[in-house]
């Protein structure tokens, strides 16, 4: 009996050692970062499938062209050699004290960029387009290397970091199927450019809301999130 007493015992100052999913869930940290990821992928998903469109094209008879498949798959592994470069550089910066916020900001900032030359040089040539990806790659690789970090920043010490983890990657994924859906249907209906201003517009929206309402998490884990205590109601 007392062994199962002391199981309980143990067992119920666990779980008051873990902050409450609303408590982690209402942190202003986390809203505003599921928002600017939201929207990050709202506006970025769609991107590669126009710039895939605008290289590959078709020939004067209307079929593809023989270069599509290579022009499109050259873009994706140049946006992933340049990601790997971001990612390890960005780390580099991480851990000489460079703060979170002008690192995230800085891969927020490649996709307006972006958007805005395969606009101006939609008809320069395919070597022209296929450059932006390097853009692609820098952004993707500082938003996917500072992602945990924000989360760990957020969640420390609350118990919830695999669940926050979970609650933005979602957020994430939601953006960038709307991307692809709408972003299409704009592209059926309006074209090309317009769907590229489209993504345009909104990727100044997550830029606005990390740099006014986020603010700098290093230093800062766990520090907005409710201290979890002991059974006897000390700090941890």
């Amino acid at each position: 009996v007392d062994m199962k007493q002391q199981q309980a015992l143990e067992l119920n100052d666990e779980e008051k050692m873990v902050s409450s999913y609303w408590t982690v869930f209402a942190d202003r940290k986390t809203v505003v970062l599921c928002l600017t990821g939201f929207f990050f992928h709202f506006a970025n998903a769609n991107v590669l499938l126009v710039l895939g469109e605008l290289m590959g094209g078709d020939n004067d008879d209307g079929s593809v062209k023989r270069s599509a498949i290579p022009l499109i798959a050259s873009a994706i592994v140049l946006a992933q050699l340049t990601m790997s470069g971001a990612t390890y550089v960005g780390d580099i910066l991480t851990k000489r004290g460079y703060g979170r916020k002008p690192l995230f900001l800085a891969g927020l900032l490649t996709l307006p960029i972006r958007c805005a030359l395969i606009i101006l040089w939609k008809d320069a040539g395919e070597s022209w387009l296929l450059s932006t990806q390097i853009l692609d790659g820098l952004g993707g690789g500082l938003f996917g290397l500072l992602h945990p970090y924000l989360v760990n920043d957020i969640a420390f010490g609350s118990g919830r970091f695999n669940v926050l983890m979970g609650l933005t990657a979602s957020c994430f994924g939601l953006g960038g199927t709307l991307s692809n859906l709408l972003g299409q249907i704009v592209v059926e209906k309006m074209g090309h450019v317009a769907s590229l201003t489209g993504s345009l517009l909104l990727s100044v929206i997550p830029i606005v809301l990390f740099a006014l309402c986020m603010p700098e998490t290093l230093g800062q884990r766990g520090k907005s999130i409710q201290q979890p205590v002991t059974g006897n109601g000390q700090l941890v």
